[in-house]
């Protein structure tokens, strides 16, 4: 049954988020103000990696939850029949385009930063200064994926703790599933408990991506925030300067939602050995809907790109005058 509802959830954000990723990528490239400057490149960048994130979600249908000291994460699908250590690379470049998610969203604020009161710094986004901040993403994506990859690996006392809960909430044998998973504790023959020293490593790694990335998004955000009420624009830029102040804020509010609180939880939760449930497993159906939702915001609240979405559905296009605005920058 569950895994069923995942399913079916994973084929329809799956659908959405391609439609609607590729229209807003349409859209930047075709109804974009010059004066958004490289601000573009990002967002095309983010609406890129939402589309390899969603379909790489679709493809493997991963279910993220926790059994004892345990946090995994699992999939029962392999509709090529690839091989164990080709499912587990997949699942490791789900955790990097997750880990590039979050750090584009920062890198986002952080030129947002710059074009509301450090113009002089946009040059840092211009030309070949611009792959510096790929790199930037690159590096923290290959990080998480790399500590999936090396250190969750598949072990026959994980595969132990794991067979009930396989059986009795899934009906899955565990000899059928493909996972990954941080055992928070090694324990060895006689009983004796100690810390994965490994696995502790990698899940700090990951508190401290996730503790970054938003501390950089939450510090931009006030800064942007104080410095729009002290500075005074022409009425259009005002305009302008106000969308993209919303856009921001629901690229921090959605991803708080539906990424940070629910991974943050799913961390902490082997640590007090919480057993598996329908609601840990959700996890991965609210992860599902992000890459739809954020890029829906962003086309809803820059008039620019909603207009261009309204007039898809129409035979009369409007002139917006905000997009005919010049700008340097």
């Amino acid at each position: 049954m569950w895994l069923e509802v995942t399913r079916v959830a994973d084929f329809m954000t799956f659908i959405m988020s391609t439609f609607i990723n590729g229209v807003l990528l349409n859209l930047i490239s075709t109804a974009s103000p010059k004066h958004f400057g490289n601000y573009v490149y990002l967002m095309m960048s983010f609406s890129i990696n939402s589309l390899v994130f969603a379909a790489i979600h679709a493809f493997i249908q991963p279910i993220i939850s926790t059994e004892k000291y345990v946090l995994f994460v699992f999939t029962s699908t392999n509709y090529l029949e690839l091989p164990r250590i080709v499912m587990r690379f997949l699942l490791s470049v789900y955790g990097t385009s997750y880990s590039q998610a979050l750090t584009l969203i920062a890198v986002q604020f952080v030129y947002r930063c710059f074009s509301i009161s450090r113009r002089k710094y946009l040059v840092y986004f211009k030309g070949r200064h611009l792959w510096f901040w790929y790199a930037f993403v690159g590096i923290f994506g290959l990080n998480w994926g790399l500590c999936v990859f090396f250190i969750a690996k598949e072990t026959p006392e994980v595969s132990e703790i794991l067979r009930p809960i396989m059986a009795s909430s899934f009906d899955l044998n565990v000899s059928d599933i493909y996972y990954v998973a941080a055992s928070y504790v090694i324990e060895d023959p006689s009983g004796k408990q100690s810390l994965n020293l490994p696995v502790i490593f990698m899940v700090l790694n990951f508190a401290l991506i996730l503790g970054f990335s938003f501390s950089v998004i939450l510090f931009c955000f006030c800064f942007i925030h104080y410095k729009m009420q002290r500075v005074t624009y022409s009425k259009i830029y005002e305009t302008v300067q106000k969308q993209l102040f919303r856009a921001l804020m629901s690229q921090m509010i959605i991803p708080l939602v539906l990424i940070y609180v629910p991974i943050i939880v799913v961390l902490i939760l082997p640590i007090f050995h919480v057993k598996n449930s329908a609601a840990v497993s959700l996890t991965s159906i609210l992860i599902s809907f992000y890459p739809v939702l954020d890029p829906f915001a962003v086309i809803m609240i820059i008039s620019v790109y909603r207009q261009g979405f309204f007039n898809m559905f129409t035979n009369k296009p409007k002139v917006n005058q905000i997009a005919n605005l010049e700008m340097s920058g």
